[in-house]
């Protein structure tokens, strides 16, 4: 059978099992305890009997009076109690009366003389009706537990109102109550009514529980509208983050890209593809070594700093420059998160129009305009650094001063145009023949130019070789116009650093010597400097 869900008839169902259940128990052993009990009286009623009627029958015996006696046994056996019965005296007098068979416990009293103490005359046996007497006991005993178990029917019956009103039914309203909340509903978390001057337990339950929703409900109200901030805020961070113009995105401890932006995609996204050749991030420019030492050093940093760079990167075949922030992002919350990654974000520009234009700058301050070699400020710089390296490593500096013969002649008959050429051509000659990474091309002024290469060991017959295919270069027909061409030549004094100098002013001063002896000498010569 099954039994109702609700509060109330589980309290009584379970209140009625256990009282019944104690009951039964109970009577269990009241009645086994009763009936012993009323066996035990009844034996003793048939005791107190015979000696009610002891001395009647011990007059009986001493007078040996038969119709007496028989007047007793008959007198004992309108007892119920009694089924049988003997009166015994002398040996003449023996009277029997009732069934005396089958007999647990027969009851005997010795009769005495009525004149002489302690003279036995006779015995008086009684023979108790066993079965009338467990009939009689057990009758006694059930009425006893029938007793008992209406009086715990009535006590469960009472107890069961009593609880109903005063436990369950308060629970079942306090359940039904809370089955009517919601808490995605704030509106549904009325508060719970209460006894007036209640002071149980429930009603301190009530209001312990009205004062939590009432704390859970301003809790509620101000989860939502802290979510609907958040939402306001995580909207208008994701616009921005979406659309900045600037490109945005977050590096783990890996350096692999774990967010980013669209403008961030367009900067690295090859024409004709969708998504990006490579999540690592050192991989999509051009200096990754470079930039990986940084990203591990921002990461080293114990202090959160800012760190910019530009860096070059190519994309497909367009080389663009890229100006990088980094900044390493910390951890807000008082306490850190177990195994907490180290982020880094990195916001960058395009800067290619901007590197461009400072490159043709910085070029256009330190190079010729006409001939794109170094200038001569420039140059003096590159020749120090060089002389100094060279001291250094004990290397030689090759220094080469090239004047031009015969170059006015070229501006008076063909027009300063055609002596531009004339120099320019020079110019591309010189860079063609001395194209080492380590090499310095100057043009020093007017028509002289200055030439200078580091070499390991000093070979008067090679380095006097290069020097004369330089003059060679110099020398081949250069076309001015679109019919006329020219011949030039030059003097070319040649010096080697630090043996002929140890600074570049004396160095240069001994070029320049040299080179006006090789003019001396009858121009288009090469003449190397020689100690005095």
């Amino acid at each position: 059978m099954r039994i109702s869900q609700k509060l109330y008839v589980r309290v009584a169902f379970s209140i009625t099992i256990m009282a019944l259940l104690v009951s039964l128990i109970t009577s269990l052993f009241s009645y086994i305890s009763g009936l012993e009990e009323k066996k035990t009286t009844n034996y003793s009623l048939v005791k107190q009997l015979a000696e009610t009627i002891q001395k009647t029958a011990a007059i009986s015996a001493y007078l040996v009076d038969s119709e007496l006696g028989a007047e007793i046994t008959t007198g004992l056996l309108s007892n119920d109690l009694v089924k049988g019965v003997t009166l015994s005296g002398d040996s003449e007098m023996l009277l029997t009366q009732g069934d005396i068979n089958n007999v647990s416990e027969p009851v005997s009293i010795q009769l005495m003389h009525p004149f002489i103490p302690d003279t036995q005359i006779g015995i008086l046996t009684l023979y108790p009706d066993d079965i009338y007497i467990q009939q009689q006991a057990q009758k006694a005993s059930e009425k006893e537990v029938l007793l008992m178990m209406v009086h715990s029917i009535i006590i469960i019956f009472f107890v069961s109102i009593v609880v109903h009103k005063q436990l369950s039914r308060p629970l079942q309203k306090l359940t039904d109550d809370f089955a009517k909340i919601d808490p995605n509903m704030p509106q549904t978390m009325q508060m719970l009514s209460v006894k007036k001057r209640g002071k149980g337990e429930i009603s301190r339950l009530i209001t312990g529980i009205n004062s939590l929703m009432h704390a859970l409900q301003q809790t509620i109200r101000n989860e939502r509208e802290l979510r609907t901030k958040t939402e306001e805020l995580e909207s208008r961070f994701r616009l921005i983050f979406e659309q900045a113009s600037a490109g945005i995105c977050l590096l783990n401890e890996q350096n692999m890209i774990t967010t980013y932006n669209p403008a961030f995609k367009s900067h690295f996204l090859v024409k004709g593809e969708t998504e990006l050749s490579s999540l690592n991030f050192p991989v999509l420019l051009n200096n990754s070594e470079k930039l990986q030492e940084l990203l591990h050093v921002i990461r080293d940093k114990e202090n959160a700093e800012q760190y910019t760079l530009d860096i070059e990167c190519t994309i497909g075949t367009q080389t663009k420059w890229i100006h990088c922030l980094f900044a390493k992002l910390s951890e807000q919350r008082n306490t850190l998160r177990e195994n907490q990654e180290t982020l880094i974000e990195v916001i960058l520009h395009d800067v290619t129009e901007r590197a461009e234009k400072e490159f043709q700058t910085r070029f256009e301050a330190d190079h010729d305009v006409l001939t794109y070699l170094l200038n001569r400020r420039s140059g003096e710089r590159e020749l120090n650094n060089a002389l100094s390296e060279c001291i250094q490593n004990d290397r030689n500096l090759v220094l080469m001063m090239i004047d031009l013969d015969k170059f006015k002649p070229v501006n008076d008959n063909f027009g300063h145009e055609a002596g531009d050429k004339v120099l320019t051509e020079v110019a591309r000659r010189i860079k063609n023949r001395f194209n080492f990474k380590t090499d310095i091309c100057i043009r020093w002024g007017g028509d002289e130019f200055l030439i200078a290469r580091q070499i390991e060991s000093f070979d008067q017959k090679q380095v006097m070789a290069q020097a004369q295919q330089m003059l060679q270069d110099i020398e081949l027909p250069i076309k001015v116009t679109d019919k006329n061409s020219c011949d030039i030549s030059a003097s070319i004094g040649v010096v080697i650093g630090p043996s002929h100098g140890e600074a570049l002013h004396e160095l240069m001063v001994n070029a320049d010597n040299t080179m006006y002896q090789a003019k001396e000498n009858g121009r288009g010569q090469v003449v190397l400097f020689k100690n005095k």
